[in-house]
């Protein structure tokens, strides 16, 4: 008999039965906490000892899955302040490690000089550290480490509220250790505002482990000492000024981390949600930061373009390009990024993902790209912990940025980013048919009982085949919401043994009725010229109970009619709904009702219910796409012009979506239902 591998799963159960033999006698959770920080302690020494290339990278991951173990397998209840109050110690006690540990990096040098200048009058646009007058502007502890600052032919690229922050902390000491002991403060200070975010959202205080601990935060930050830390505190502020309904404030952190690091300012139109848009002027505040240094003028960005230029570091974007593209591909490569970033303003517009996306999207498409950068995104990801990132994440120890493995990338830099991004790509593309997080934030309630809402308006000719499709697949009700029917709809539906309820205000406004008089916890719309196939409520239940945290989704349809382009039609209504979440009506849209009462309910529109609900639900949590098991009416389509009639509903839908972002869309649908129908609801 031939002895086979072990599989995935029994391998990490082999691995934790050795971890656990370790620290026998202790409850799980505690020892994986144990090995967590002896995972931590390990990465520090990595430093220390100057550890190869290999060693390091495999001491980053490992440290970041030990992490997100621990955190996975931590019991739920305890008192909220007193867990986040150990995170908090824990996280000093690791930065303090890591400043004794960790070798400084050469932009600290950097930090270091451009603040001092200013001190004794210079200015850092216009002076750079090679120019011959700047040994006479310096103080002695900033001239010793002159000869140390990388790039010394360029002038400051770094924004000016970062040149002014240099200039604060050069004030009270010039040295690497000021700097450090400073970002990680403001590591500290940006903990402190996500675990009041974690508290606002209802989210295990636990979770805060993931930013304090995260080994990306203490190489990068309070390790190597990188601006990047005061970014990761201003998205912290904002999105706890977010949660707490103060948008003004929001926008100003963002507006200040954007003039710590430019990056940042692609966030700000990604938290833009209906009545905020005037508060959005806030971001602009920061701009005053440009005025000490208005003598500059055009050399604000000389550096930062030169750097941009330099592909040695590039973004993963760049590279792919570059072959077809060469010295134009930054430039394609930004190009490529924006319009992504547009078509993600419009489809994402959740929170959770919607910032997070924005991120990482710039991070690709930038030229120049540093593990440091990350930063940015690690406060988003520790309140929306998802695979893909977690991946991207851990995977930043094989850009090997440590200064003494500076030239020894992985099978150079193409290969490194390679095999960073490649990974992130297929989790990206695997969470469209498995949503999920890394970390739960705990198990649902268990689907128990679904609910069927069929909204109609004079569908008596129709309205059979669908509830005939329905009997016998499980459906605990039927409710038939009609909105005024004259041609013998409700009694027809009554006769099916399904519940009437009569309803106005178009098809939102009769599937709210619908849903206020239905009992079950999971609710399934299905449209009235719609059949199921017998097993589609049962796989629904089953797809809840699979993933705890999705929210609902939905089931997926094909066309009862053959004719040019309706496949075509079918295809981009499946990609939309799997890849951007947002379905319509007509694919048998489904939700656990307990997620809607904290996502402002069901939206009655007479028209875009199905574009609202949906992203309504994205909010809540993760939307599933059950592959199909709906025969949707393809009489819509009937008759000429095709082309015209997709483009119109194209062009509604993203009117609707644009004019949600900036607060201007039609809450009522009326506007729509009228252009869509030609008639009043």
């Amino acid at each position: 008999m031939t002895r086979g591998f072990p599989s995935a799963h029994q391998a990490m159960g082999t691995y934790e039965a050795c971890v656990a033999g370790v620290f026998a006698g202790l409850p799980g959770h505690l020892w994986r906490g144990l090995f967590c920080l002896t995972a931590l302690v390990v990465l520090a020494l990595c430093g220390r000892l100057e550890a190869g290339r290999f060693v390091y990278a495999a001491c980053f991951a490992g440290a970041f899955a030990a992490l997100v173990l621990a955190v996975r397998s931590w019991p739920a209840g305890g008192r909220r302040g007193r867990v986040t109050a150990a995170v908090l110690a824990l996280g000093l006690g690791a930065r303090l490690l890591f400043v004794w540990a960790w070798p400084v990096d050469s932009d600290v040098f950097r930090y270091i000089v451009e603040g001092d200048m200013q001190l004794a009058g210079g200015n850092p646009y216009l002076i750079a550290p090679g120019d011959p007058r700047l040994p006479g502007l310096l103080s002695a502890p900033a001239a010793a480490v002159l000869g140390r600052v990388n790039h010394p032919e360029l002038a400051a690229a770094y924004p000016p509220l970062a040149e002014l922050f240099c200039r604060a902390v050069a004030a009270v000491s010039p040295t690497p250790l000021a700097f450090r002991a400073a970002f990680a403060l403001a590591d500290l200070l940006a903990a402190l505002a996500l675990a009041v975010v974690l508290a606002k959202r209802r989210l295990p205080p636990v979770w805060l482990a993931l930013y304090v601990l995260s080994p990306l935060s203490l190489v990068m930050g309070a390790g190597e000492g990188h601006l990047d830390a005061l970014v990761a505190l201003g998205v912290s502020l904002a999105v706890a000024a977010f949660t707490a309904r103060r948008d003004g404030w929001g926008f100003l952190c963002l507006g200040a981390a954007g003039l710590v690091k430019y990056p940042a300012l692609l966030l700000i139109p990604f938290f833009l949600r209906p009545g905020n848009l005037r508060q959005a002027a806030a971001c602009l505040v920061a701009l005053a930061s440009f005025w000490p240094y208005r003598a500059a003028g055009p050399a604000f960005f000389q550096s930062l373009a030169a750097f941009a230029g330099h592909v040695a570091q590039g973004g993963p974007l760049t590279a792919l390009v570059w072959p077809l593209c060469g010295a134009f591909a930054p430039a394609v490569s930004l190009g490529i990024g924006g319009a992504a970033l547009v078509v993600g303003w419009l489809a994402v517009q959740d929170r959770g993902r919607g910032p997070l996306f924005a991120g990482l999207t710039g991070l690709a498409a930038l030229p120049t790209v540093y593990p440091w950068y990350f930063l940015m995104v690690l406060p988003l990801w520790t309140l929306r912990p998802s695979w893909p990132a977690l991946w991207l994440l851990a995977a930043q120890g094989l850009a090997v940025t440590p200064t003494w493995l500076r030239g020894q990338e992985l099978g150079g830099k193409e290969t490194a980013m390679a095999v960073i991004w490649l990974p992130f790509l297929l989790l990206l593309t695997l969470s469209a048919w498995r949503p999920g997080l890394a970390v739960p934030a705990g198990p649902a309630k268990r689907a128990r009982r679904l609910s069927v809402v069929v909204p109609t308006r004079n569908e008596g000719s129709r309205l059979g085949r669908c509830l005939e499709s329905l009997d016998g697949t499980g459906a605990a009700e039927v409710v038939v919401a009609d909105g005024g029917s004259a041609d013998g709809t409700a009694s027809l539906a009554a006769g099916y043994g399904a519940k009437v309820v009569a309803a106005g205000g178009g098809r939102g406004g009769q599937i709210a009725a619908g849903l206020a008089a239905c009992r079950g916890d999971v609710v399934l719309v299905l449209h009235a010229d719609a059949v199921v196939t017998p097993d589609v409520p049962a796989r629904v239940m089953a797809a809840l109970d699979r993933c705890p945290e999705a929210v609902g989704g939905v089931v997926g349809m094909a066309y009862d009619a053959r004719r040019p382009g309706l496949g075509v039609l079918g295809l981009l209504n499946t990609l939309r709904a799997r890849f951007g979440g947002i379905g319509f009506g007509d694919q048998g849209q489904f939700f656990r009702r307990e997620a809607l009462e904290g996502a402002d309910g069901f939206p009655a529109m007479a028209l875009m219910e199905d574009v609202e609900l949906s992203l309504r639900l994205r909010q809540a949590g993760e939307t599933l796409s059950l592959g199909g098991g709906v025969m949707a009416s393809g009489r819509r389509w009937a008759g000429s012009g095709f082309g015209g009639k997709a483009a119109g509903v194209v062009a509604m839908c993203l009117g609707y979506l644009a004019a949600r972002r900036l607060g201007l869309a039609d809450a009522t649908g009326r506007r729509y239902y009228r252009r869509y129908y030609g008639r009043e609801p």
